[in-house]
């Protein structure tokens, strides 16, 4: 269920992640990734989250089974020491017992 209330945050990781998937054609956008993004970022009201120490620790201290991707490591992090819900259409962090997710 959608909350018109829910504050989106993002981590400085997920730029190199939008510009990832339009190199690859993951995504397809009709301009560069970094106007959009930054359109988008200002228009929605989306904050950035530090990646300080505390997140990478905790992104190398996850509780097993995860997996070997520095960035959802660092993203699981995050949520996990904010106790935030990770929006995410990836399986193998849907499937993780250890943070709050949503398709």
């Amino acid at each position: 269920m959608e909350d018109p209330q829910a504050t989106i945050h993002l981590l400085p990781v997920s730029v190199a992640e939008v510009a990832c998937a339009v190199e690859r054609g993951r995504l397809e956008l009709n301009e560069h990734w970094k106007p959009w993004l930054r359109r988008h970022v200002q228009a929605n009201g989306w904050t950035y989250l530090p990646i300080d120490v505390d997140v990478v620790e905790e992104a190398y201290s996850l509780p097993p089974p995860f997996h070997d991707d520095p960035a959802d490591r660092l993203l699981v992090a995050a949520a996990r020491l904010k106790r935030l819900t990770v929006v995410t259409g990836d399986a193998k962090i849907l499937a993780y017992p250890h943070v709050q997710t949503v398709w």
